[in-house]
């Protein structure tokens, strides 16, 4: 990616940079967002800067453009790196601060980001993944604490897993990088509160209301085990599902699965028809 946009300014990828003092780095205090670019086209947008407008206010950052601008900066990258199939991540940081605590105004970072294709097995076989208890801070902010995840991802990687699931020792939250819904007794389980309101997610849930009953509430951990289908959501998996927890197989790939995996590609499709500009 030969380009990036750094508060408003474009600039190349090798040449880009923020001083030292910057919160991000010092303190880790910044939030951030990442959508998927198909066709040239921003998937889910609006929904991704609602997303990151209540993770400012919740972490009382001020975003320092407005929402037309920060769309016009999109698509400008998006025309520069003429970007077909890609990442963008939006990261807004706690500015420059002479204290190393305080913040200073927001520093913005726009920067495309190459995105590969998960392996077609993981669709029709199912994903594993591995558990570890964890609370986020701020769950309902997209920030860019990811230490734990971070951390894990030697472990996810030596053992073949897909993700990592938090969860508190009773209730399970969400993945480090993904949303967690379950199928139960033919219901499509998920929670609400003490997770990211995933912007996948959402519109998972969207379709999936035509095929099964959605209900929002927490999942035990021994229900995760229980479950006769187990669904990963996230930008760049899309709607994923598990077959494995650590070394306990939890069945097939599911036919809830199935039409919610078919239902959702369906919804994607549509959204960039409905945005594609005619040649």
């Amino acid at each position: 990616m030969e380009y990036v946009n750094v508060n408003g300014q474009v600039q190349r990828h090798s040449e880009a940079t923020l001083h030292i003092s910057d919160l991000g780095l010092r303190r880790g205090y910044g939030a951030f967002e990442f959508f998927r670019i198909l066709r040239g086209i921003p998937v889910f947008l609006e929904d991704h800067l609602n997303r990151l407008e209540n993770t400012a206010r919740l972490m009382d950052l001020e975003i320092p453009y407005s929402r037309a601008q920060l769309e016009g900066f999109i698509r400008e990258l998006i025309g520069l790196n003429r970007l077909e199939q890609a990442g963008l991540q939006m990261v807004l940081t706690g500015g420059y601060s002479e204290d190393i605590f305080t913040p200073g105004r927001p520093n913005l970072i726009l920067a495309p980001i190459e995105v590969k294709k998960q392996p077609e097995r993981l669709y029709t076989e199912g994903a594993k993944i591995i558990l570890h208890t964890n609370v986020r801070e701020m769950a309902h902010a997209k920030s860019t604490d990811y230490l734990v995840a971070v951390k894990l991802g030697k472990r996810m990687r030596a053992e073949g897993a897909s993700e990592v699931v938090y969860h508190d020792g009773f209730m399970v939250s969400e993945g480090a990088r993904s949303s967690l819904s379950i199928v139960r007794n033919g219901t499509l389980v998920t929670a609400r509160n003490g997770v990211l309101p995933g912007i996948t997610r959402m519109h998972m849930l969207r379709v999936a209301e035509g095929i099964l009953p959605v209900e929002y509430r927490d999942i035990e951990l021994e229900e995760l085990y229980a479950a006769d289908e187990v669904i990963l959501t996230g930008a760049t998996r899309e709607v994923m599902p598990v077959t494995q927890i650590e070394d306990q197989r939890i069945g097939e790939v599911g036919p809830f699965s199935k039409a919610i995996m078919r239902a959702f590609t369906a919804h994607v499709e549509a959204y960039l028809e409905s945005r594609s500009v005619p040649s």
